[in-house]
């Protein structure tokens, strides 16, 4: 490797480098917080590498989701990388042997830094464009150790539970991203679609119609076909065939929701998630890796297929639609075990996303946003709740 080209994307990634130590620290820290090892910080990192595909997958075993559950929710959020991945086609015709790792470490601030950088003049495209993922890569995982590390040290000491509430920054991500997602797109319905079929999912569950672990299963389900009943109509005009598939997916989705229904009532068990029935190792490794496969196939997805041709108009749609639609669906599902009618009344969280949102508006800071929103919800859970 060329000394100078490790120089310049050092000098490119610097801005990456402290924000994902910032924002690592704190997804170490949940992952210690909900029981597992400091290595599997680490894990996470190498299989999956993804900042908010990893906070999600945190937040989902911590809450007792399953592993189908996980990995689709994955498969979701993450789909706006076929869309990154589609605008670097050409810049990324001449990487050559360091296309796989580039692919790999397509992040969404990778994505930022190689889409407004411009390879030097003699240099070989490859090797610094493939540089600056690997870099950002280092940056991430160091972070994560970093934290899962800092809040091992402190649980022997008994000081863990200053942490306490930290997992708050992965819902300030969430509506860091969604607010990022309204403002470029300019459209409501998806969230909302999101945001309405999450909260009925959890009455399903809070009346024990619905097993927690299909709550977002189920969401996804009804926010794909309320969608598709708004914006996708399109798609069935285009002749018999089309119309068929269109009605067949809507029918299909529709009776494996309510098999969902049927099968929470059978096993007679809903309420609240009990983290413990799948907090156990081998679910978290096969949620990683699976998971991981997921986004580095959606990652590659764009390069594999076309490079020469246009996506079809469904995966266009998808990309456009469903990942604000997620987004909403996890703000919801994270605060689903907040209780409105008791004291404090939801006030610790809601103070919270309040602020993360004015200070996205005014500070237009990542790390800022986050941490000050997390810091304003665990003074305001200590103090409230004693």
């Amino acid at each position: 490797m060329d000394a100078y080209i490790f120089r310049q994307c050092r000098r490119i990634t610097a801005p990456i480098f402290f924000g994902y130590i910032a924002i690592g620290i704190p997804f170490g820290v949940m992952i210690v917080q909900a029981g597992y090892p400091w290595w599997m910080s680490l894990f996470m990192s190498l299989v999956m590498y993804s900042g908010a595909g990893q906070y999600i997958a945190a937040g989902l075993l911590g809450a007792g989701a399953g592993i189908l559950e996980i990995v689709l929710t994955e498969f979701f959020v993450n789909i706006r990388h076929i869309v990154y991945g589609l605008s670097l086609i050409e810049k990324s015709k001449k990487a050559g042997r360091w296309k796989l790792p580039l692919v790999f470490t397509l992040t969404d601030e990778t994505y930022a830094v190689l889409t407004s950088t411009d390879v030097p003049p003699g240099v070989p495209a490859g090797p610094f464009l493939g540089m600056i993922g690997i870099l950002d890569f280092v940056y991430w995982t160091l972070g994560c150790v970093i934290g899962a590390l800092a809040c091992s040290f402190l649980a022997t000491y008994g000081l863990s539970d200053y942490l306490t509430g930290v997992d708050f920054a992965l819902t300030s991500l969430f509506v860091i991203i969604l607010f990022s997602q309204i403002k470029a797109s300019g459209d409501l319905l998806p969230p909302l679609t999101g945001f309405v079929s999450c909260l009925l999912s959890v009455i399903l569950c809070r009346t024990g119609l619905l097993v927690s672990s299909n709550i977002i299963f189920l969401a996804i389900i009804l926010g794909i076909d309320a969608i598709l009943l708004a914006r996708g109509r399109g798609f069935a005009s285009g002749g018999a065939r089309q119309l068929a598939t269109f009605v067949s997916f809507i029918v299909f989705s529709l009776v494996l929701a309510g098999l969902l229904v049927l099968m929470s009532l059978s096993e007679g068990r809903g309420g609240a998630a009990s983290p413990a029935g799948n907090s156990g190792m081998a679910v978290a490794i096969c949620a990683s890796v699976l998971s991981g496969g997921v986004i580095f196939c959606e990652r590659l997805f764009p390069f594999a297929l076309f490079s020469k041709r246009n996506p079809p108009p469904a995966i266009q749609f998808v990309a456009r639609y469903i990942p604000s639609m997620v987004i909403a669906i996890l703000i919801v599902y994270s605060l689903k075990d907040v209780d409105l009618r008791s004291f404090p009344f939801g006030i610790p969280q809601l103070a919270g996303g309040i602020m993360a949102l004015l200070l996205n508006v005014l500070v237009k800071n990542y790390l800022v946003t986050i941490f000050g929103s997390t810091a304003v919800f665990m003074v305001l859970s200590r103090f409230l709740q004693g």
